[in-house]
């Protein structure tokens, strides 16, 4: 049931957008934590691209894939389309010891039935054989029977989170201010008031000693051990913009860190140059520094989306059935 929930979930952000909500989910993480993504589903939803990409797929759904997912809403009463609002990913630099993974979680805010929530559980003779239903520090809890899987657990009947127990531990813990949050961490902080937190999608990170250490034993990600920290913005409205910041430790070490970045860009650009269009808009990617930053941008005007998209569709119309560049265009929305 959580492979689930998560999964169900995955699919969603990768046909969606996202935007403004840092605040109340940002409360929650750890102060222990290095890196946080932040998706605004609610922004997403309602964009106009996204909103016609739902509705086209909902109406493509072969009556088994309906049933099975109006017999997911009506057992749960959670219909991620509607109940799902937000969501971070928060992780720390650290390894759990006992699983060898990093301490990460996923907090979601949304509108949950919780008693309807474990009661479907309850009744999936699947679900039950993977997961126990229990009381976590006491919250409702779902607890998967292999430990590596984690658990899930219920904050409130508006805040859920998915991740390690390690992780849980934590927020819980911040949860009752037994744990301080991120907001304790004066760097992440300052990171924070940089970073477009209404965007639909951002990530800020300070880079652990650790992950530095292992750029260094790799010749080509060497010079980006430099890098003290990171914050990053995408949105997709009409337009598509991105942007990336990383901030170096010393002016000295800028033009390898410039190198590397633009040897990464010169790698993608390569892999992708079998596919015109797809080199098009890498070729829009720029490429700056100043005296300890890099910055990388990407402005995509929905014009230029909407002259991508045709070339796409042209192109595929024009290729023999069968043969390489047949395969169906990938959906791409310009916007209204």
């Amino acid at each position: 049931m959580l492979k689930r929930i998560l999964a169900l979930t995955i699919v969603l952000l990768l046909g969606s957008n996202l935007a403004a909500f840092a605040a109340d989910l940002i409360q929650l993480v750890p102060e222990t934590s290095s890196f946080v993504f932040a998706i605004n589903l609610e922004k997403i939803l309602k964009t106009d691209a996204v909103k016609k990409q739902v509705e086209e797929g909902m109406a493509k759904q072969t009556p088994e894939q309906k049933k099975v997912y109006d017999e997911f809403v009506a057992k749960t009463g959670l219909n991620p389309l509607q109940h799902l609002q937000q969501i971070m990913i928060f992780a720390s630099g650290q390894i759990d010891p006992k699983l060898g993974k990093p301490e990460a979680g996923v907090l979601i805010n949304g509108t949950f039935d919780v008693a309807k929530i474990i009661a479907a559980i309850k009744a999936d003779e699947k679900a039950a054989a993977d997961v126990n239903i229990d009381k976590f520090e006491g919250f409702d809890c779902i607890k998967a029977k292999k430990e590596a899987e984690g658990m899930a657990l219920f904050l409130d009947g508006n805040t859920g989170v998915v991740g390690s127990n390690e992780a849980l531990k934590s927020v819980v813990g911040v949860k009752k201010g037994t744990v301080k949050n991120i907001a304790a961490n004066a760097a992440f902080g300052n990171l924070l008031k940089k970073v477009d937190t209404n965007a639909s999608f951002y990530g800020v990170g300070l880079i652990p000693e650790a992950l530095k250490a292992k750029a260094r034993e790799n010749p080509q990600a060497a010079p980006l051990a430099a890098l003290n920290a990171f914050f990053l913005s995408f949105n997709y409205d009409n337009d598509i913009t991105f942007g990336f910041n990383g901030e170096v430790d010393d002016k000295k070490n800028m033009d390898g860190v410039m190198t590397s970045l633009n040897g990464f860009l010169a790698m993608i650009k390569m892999i992708a140059g079998q596919t015109p269009e797809a080199a098009e808009i890498l070729n829009m990617i720029k490429i700056e520094s100043t005296d300890t930053s890099a910055k990388i941008s990407l402005s995509v005007p929905k014009a230029k989306l909407d002259e991508v998209k045709k070339k796409i569709e042209e192109r595929m119309k024009a290729a023999p059935q069968g043969q390489p560049g047949a395969e169906p265009a990938p959906k791409m929305e310009g916007g209204k």
